[in-house]
């Protein structure tokens, strides 16, 4: 059994070097320390398989082993076995059941990135920094966020409690949250007064960027002077829909992001590559719900064009690149392979893109990483949408918008 165990570990150690793509040599290298290192689990294993209270299968064991590994790493990191596989890639296709919010591991604890607009946790009053303490009166102490996300999912009509802990109350805030089915259609626009046009993009899907090209192409047809990009509460989505859209606002050959690995030569860049689709002024609204891929487009924007302002509240800071591995029983890892840069060179992990222009909501207690009150906490109150009446970020800018467009003109 032991020899089997052993073949079993050595098959493991060498699809995660490969998966992780080390170079050759560095892995002759270090040939000897991980050999020695495989033996400690195997030994390890061998203990717990023969003196644990209750027998446990094998794979469960090789299982939780991976999980462990995966989460050491960074919140970003994890090993998902083949049903959550599955649930990461539905979430690009735009429909699931569930609560509806985005959350990562910040400083070990489940974290709310943020609330999807018009979900159950939207309507209820979850935000942007929530800390979840609790699922159904479990602790989410030692959880991976695809543990807590499957926790959350469930069929449309369950209910699911959920504890949060929130900056600036001394007791936990609790929730029973209905689930329904989560129809994230990311892209919605209208045409305001004085030929403005605005753009809410709520995430970045596989046909996000379809879907923003046929909205900027009628809104050129109609003359719109001048655009309001929302990107508050994004928390990302596709790197490769964040590199189009950036591609639609900005002249050929500028530089909208590069990624850069552990090695020297691990560095991809990606350039705009068409003319712009549009070329008129653009204010970006932002906030610490703003992630990833929207940060992406916020970033390459400011960074090459005067004719772009950013106004809200500093980004969430997620900066890393995650790629899917495959493994052969179906499961996966999702391992961190990168950071990415803006083009002024920097990396945004950990620390968000300032706003040109600061806007804070009403009740907002805006301290680092938590977010603005984009829902009042009082019973019956209705949560503040995005563009309408209230909105003061979005009033704010539409004010922007107007003196870049009085400076620019429309061209």
């Amino acid at each position: 059994m032991k020899k089997t165990m052993l073949f079993i570990a050595g098959i493991l150690a060498l699809s995660i070097i490969t998966g992780s793509d080390v170079q050759v040599s560095q892995a002759r290298l270090k040939e000897e320390e991980v050999y020695r290192n495989i033996e400690l689990f195997i030994d390890a294993m061998e203990v717990v398989r023969k003196q644990y209270v209750n027998s446990v299968e094998d794979k469960k064991l090789i299982y939780g082993a991976l999980k462990g590994m995966l989460v050491s790493l960074d919140p970003y990191s994890a090993f998902l076995e083949p049903a959550m596989k599955e649930e990461l890639q539905m979430e690009t296709k735009g429909e699931f059941q569930g609560v509806g919010m985005e959350i990562t591991l910040k400083d070990g604890i489940i974290t709310v990135v943020s609330p999807i607009e018009d979900t159950p946790a939207w309507n209820a009053g979850i935000k942007s920094g929530d800390r979840i303490i609790e699922i159904n009166g479990e602790s989410t102490k030692g959880f991976t966020t695809f543990e807590a996300a499957q926790k959350l999912r469930g069929k449309k009509g369950t209910e699911v409690a959920v504890s949060i802990m929130r900056a600036g109350l001394s007791e936990f805030k609790k929730f029973t949250l209905v689930r329904d089915v989560i129809k994230m259609k990311s892209v919605r626009d209208k045409v305001l007064d004085d030929g403005l046009g605005y753009v809410r993009v709520r995430d970045f899907q596989e046909n996000t960027a379809a879907d923003l090209s046929e909205v900027l192409e009628n809104m050129n047809s109609e003359n719109i002077r001048g655009l309001i990009l929302d990107l508050r509460n994004n928390p990302g989505g596709l790197l490769s829909s964040s590199i189009n859209i950036s591609d639609m606002f900005l002249p050929r050959g500028k530089l909208i992001v590069y990624t850069q690995g552990r090695e020297e030569g691990d560095r991809n860049t990606f350039y705009s590559r068409k003319k712009e689709l549009w070329e008129k002024p653009v204010v970006i609204l932002i906030n610490h719900g703003s992630a990833s891929a929207s940060e992406i487009v916020t970033g390459a924007l400011k960074d090459n064009l005067s004719t772009v302002t950013t106004v809200g509240l500093k980004t969430f800071g997620k900066g890393s690149v995650q790629n899917l591995v495959s493994l052969k029983d179906g499961s996966a890892l999702k391992l961190t392979i990168a950071h990415y840069y803006t083009p002024s060179g920097v990396c945004i992990e950990g620390k968000g893109i300032e706003p040109d222009v600061t806007v804070e909501l009403p009740g907002t207690d805006n301290e680092e990483g938590e977010g603005e009150k984009s829902v009042p906490d009082e019973k019956n109150s209705k949560p503040i949408v995005p563009g309408e009446e209230g909105d003061v970020q979005f009033e704010k800018a539409i004010e922007v918008l107007k003196d870049l467009i009085a400076k620019n003109g429309p061209k």
